[in-house]
């Protein structure tokens, strides 16, 4: 028997740079993609595995998970039950205000599955309070706070890693600034290395190892993240897939729940 699968997002009014996804997963695996944003998670039932970078992780029942903001991953079930989880989306400044520590923003310490019940607890009832019908409240944002708070002890100082500490190879980066520019625009493999001034297999392969993802994915990575501030700000989701290069509504659709768990449509309506 296949067990049934929902998802459920929360961006909650007058708190800006958090979001929370609440969702049990069987079939569904999210391909190799990326969040602007910290991700911090708990485990409530089954198992989940990814990758991240070059690893392997598996994150079963009552155990957590953090991912730094950029941080390549997927996703997908781990036993035949699936996985049930929920998902604390914390964009970096706010990481680095509530962090309280001068200099550099924090990075994640070098654990990325563990078990705190502390933190745990204080995710349940900052998911609790933003499943609740008093978004804006107070209580809401103190109860975020408070997970933020317990996340503390998991972050240390210093500058994010990028491409798993690697010296950035120059051709790379000009490829990935082509790529930001035109997020919007068909740009050829040709084109890309071009610029880059590397054959294709190069770019590729090099491409490939500074950012965990390919070049595609990269751009689409790109185009899902602006889809989701348009559809936050309002515009039907058919107008954003036109603005974000998307083929057409459900093309969008089908990248946009690869990536984010839910349709740009229920996406839209969260709060």
């Amino acid at each position: 028997m296949t067990l049934p699968e929902h998802s459920t997002y929360f961006r909650p009014k007058g708190l800006d740079g958090i979001e929370a996804l609440h969702a049990r997963f069987v079939r569904h695996a999210y391909r190799p993609h990326s969040h602007p944003t910290w991700t911090v998670a708990v485990v409530e039932r089954g198992a989940a595995r990814f990758d991240l970078d070059a690893t392997k992780q598996r994150a079963s029942e009552g155990e957590l998970f953090v991912l730094e903001p950029d941080a390549v991953h997927t996703g997908m079930a781990a036993v035949p039950e699936g996985w049930a989880y929920k998902v604390l989306y914390i964009e970096p400044q706010l990481v680095h205000d509530w962090d309280e520590r001068d200099g550099a923003s924090p990075r994640a310490a070098r654990w990325v599955v563990f078990r705190d019940r502390e933190l745990r607890d204080a995710l349940e009832r900052a998911h609790a309070a933003l499943a609740s019908d008093s978004s804006g409240d107070l209580a809401v944002e103190e109860a975020v706070l408070a997970a933020v708070a317990a996340l503390r002890p998991h972050l240390r100082p210093g500058p994010p890693a990028r491409g798993r500490d690697r010296a950035e190879h120059a051709a790379v980066r000009r490829a990935r600034h082509h790529l930001r520019e035109r997020w919007d625009q068909r740009v050829t493999l040709a084109e890309l290395a071009a610029v880059a001034g590397l054959s294709r297999f190069e770019l590729v392969r090099r491409f490939g190892e500074q950012n965990g993802v390919s070049p595609h994915a990269f751009q689409t990575n790109l185009r899902v993240d602006r889809a989701r501030a348009l559809l936050a700000a309002g515009h039907a989701p058919a107008a954003v897939a036109a603005a974000c290069g998307f083929a057409d509504q459900p093309h969008l659709t089908r990248v946009f729940k690869r990536a984010v768990g839910v349709s740009p449509g229920r996406y839209a309506r969260a709060q």
